[in-house]
C-alpha cells in the first residue's frame, strides 16, 4: 500500500458519519447485487437519500482550525457513463455544515433518462471558510477537498461496449486496403447520434494473427488499437466549430459526449480550442496524453 501525502491537514475518517445511500424506485427499495441494479427502466426515476453527520469540532481539531469559525460544504455530484469515464457529471446537492448544523439529510432525484450504463454519486466535504488558522499546514483555500467517497451502481452488464466486428477486408474493400488491420466506420457529422449505433470498429478477418490477438485480449494490441481509435475521433471532433455539442443536443450516450469525456480525461480543464492548438503545434504531446488514457481494455468506452 502506498501512503498519500496531502498538502494540508485532513480530518480523520471517524470525524465523518456517512450512512449508506438508500435508493428507491416508486417508493420501493432498490436491491443492488454486486453493485448492479437489475431490470432498470430508463423511463422511471429513482430517489436517493443519505443521512450524514460531521463532527465539526473534531474536524477543526484535526485540521488546526477553530470549530466556531470553520464552515464546510457537503457537495454531492451525479455522474453517468462508462466504467472508467463519466460522460456527464453535475452537482445535484449542496449543504453547508458548521457548528450547530452538523447533521444533514442528503436527498436527490435521479432522472432515468440521464443514466447511461451506470451512475455514480460522489460525496465530498469541501472547505468553505477556514476562519482563524492555527497551524502552517492547515487548509486555507476555499474549495480544498477534505473528504470524499463514491457510490457506484451499474444498470447494464459491464461487458464490452465498443461496437466491433470482424470482416474480410478483401470483400468489404475489393479495390484495395486488404492488408490493413482495422477500420473505424463513423462520421464526425453524427456527433449527436448514439455512440453504440453510430460507431463500428472493423477488424480485418484476413489477418488471423491480429484477430486472434484482439480476441485473446492481448494488452499491447488492445491498448495500441484503442489509442489509435481515440486519437482519430478526438482529432476529428476538435476540428469542428460546433464541438462540443450543447448538452441539450447530446445525450450522455452520444458520440459527442463520449469524445468530450476522453478530452476531459486526457486534457483536464482545457478547452477544445486549446486541445486543437496542441494537436496542431505539438502532435507528439497530444498523442502522448491520449495514449495515457487506456490500460488495454476495449470495454466501456
Amino acid at each position: 500500500m502506498t501512503a498519500i501525502a496531502y498538502p494540508f491537514l485532513r480530518p480523520g475518517p471517524d470525524r465523518i458519519s456517512a450512512g449508506p445511500w438508500l435508493v428507491t424506485r416508486d417508493g420501493e427499495p432498490c436491491v443492488f447485487a454486486d453493485g448492479h441494479l437489475d431490470h432498470f427502466d430508463y423511463s422511471t426515476n429513482l430517489e436517493a437519500v443519505r443521512h450524514f453527520k460531521v463532527d465539526v469540532e473534531g474536524v477543526a481539531a484535526d485540521t488546526g482550525l477553530r470549530a466556531d469559525e470553520i464552515k464546510l460544504l457537503c457537495v454531492v455530484t451525479f455522474g453517468t457513463g462508462g466504467r472508467r469515464l463519466q460522460r456527464a457529471r453535475r452537482i445535484v446537492t449542496r449543504e453547508v455544515i458548521q457548528a450547530g448544523r452538523e447533521a444533514i439529510v442528503l436527498a436527490l432525484a435521479i432522472d432515468g433518462r440521464e443514466v447511461s450504463e451506470l451512475f455514480v454519486l460522489t460525496t465530498e466535504i469541501i472547505l468553505l471558510s477556514s476562519g482563524t488558522v492555527r497551524r502552517r499546514v492547515s487548509p486555507v483555500t476555499t474549495g480544498a477537498r477534505l473528504w470524499r467517497d463514491e457510490f457506484r451502481a451499474a444498470v447494464e452488464p459491464l461487458g464490452a461496449r465498443f461496437p466491433m466486428e470482424a470482416v474480410s477486408f478483401a470483400t468489404v474493400f475489393p479495390t484495395g486496403h486488404g492488408d490493413a488491420l482495422w477500420y473505424l466506420d463513423w462520421s464526425p457529422q453524427t456527433l449527436h447520434h448514439d455512440f453504440a449505433t453510430s460507431v463500428r470498429l472493423l477488424i480485418n478477418l484476413d489477418r488471423p494473427a491480429f484477430v486472434e490477438a484482439v480476441q485473446q485480449a492481448d494488452e499491447v494490441t488492445l491498448r495500441m488499437l484503442m489509442c489509435s481509435v481515440t486519437t482519430q475521433m478526438v482529432r476529428s471532433a476538435i476540428d469542428l466549430d460546433h464541438f462540443p455539442l450543447d448538452q441539450t443536443e447530446a445525450s450522455p450516450s452520444s458520440v459527442s459526449a463520449v469524445i468530450e469525456a476522453w478530452v476531459e480525461q486526457a486534457f483536464p480543464g482545457q478547452s477544445a480550442e486549446a486541445v486543437r492548438t496542441l494537436a496542431q503545434h505539438d502532435p507528439s504531446r497530444f498523442e502522448l496524453a491520449i495514449g495515457s488514457l487506456f490500460a488495454g481494455e476495449l470495454g466501456n468506452e
